[in-house]
This record gives C-alpha cells, sequence and structure tokens, in this order.
C-alpha cells in the first residue's frame, strides 16, 4: 500500500490482485500530484474510486484517460460521474 502527503492532501493506493484482476482502490484526495503513481501497466486493471473524497481536474481527466485505455472505474459518487461527463464533451481546455 502507498501512502502520499502532499501539503495536506492525502491519497492511499491500496492494491489487490484477484487472478488475473488487479483491484487498485484510491482512498483519499487523487490530485495531479498522485498522477504517476496511479498509471498502471501490465494485466487487467480496475481502479475502485468509492473511498476518493476531493478529486482535481487532473484526477478526473486521468480517470477518464483509464477508460479510455479500458480500464474500468468503479464506484465513483454521482459527484464524480458527473463531472467525468462533463469533462468527456468539454474537453480539455485547448491553448
Amino acid at each position: 500500500m502507498s501512502d502520499f502527503r502532499v501539503r495536506n492532501m492525502t491519497l492511499k493506493i491500496d492494491k489487490q490482485s484477484s487472478g488475473d484482476e488487479l483491484v487498485v482502490r484510491l482512498i483519499g484526495n487523487l490530485g495531479v500530484e498522485h498522477l504517476a503513481e496511479v498509471r498502471l501497466e501490465g494485466r487487467r486493471v480496475v481502479i475502485d474510486v468509492s473511498e476518493v473524497t476531493l478529486i482535481s481536474i487532473e484526477g478526473i481527466r486521468l480517470l477518464n484517460a483509464c477508460e479510455d485505455d479500458g480500464i474500468a472505474v468503479i464506484n465513483a459518487s454521482p459527484y464524480i460521474l458527473e463531472w467525468l461527463a462533463l469533462e468527456r464533451r468539454v474537453g480539455p481546455p485547448r491553448r
């Protein structure tokens, strides 16, 4: 299990294997400083965000990118689901 503390923001990453599937449970606050740790490669991965209490726009974009790569995001709260859908419709800002 990983535990990161950055500017009073904490994210725990709990990884549990089940056969050929890896369930990654994110607990706490998901921000840009956690993105490298959450990006995963290899076998089938499922990301459980049931215990994410705070998320940044970068975290939302990461979860959308995970879904685009075939990684299931499960147990998202209604506000996270709504934000994921909104970001998909609107997309990142253009420069």
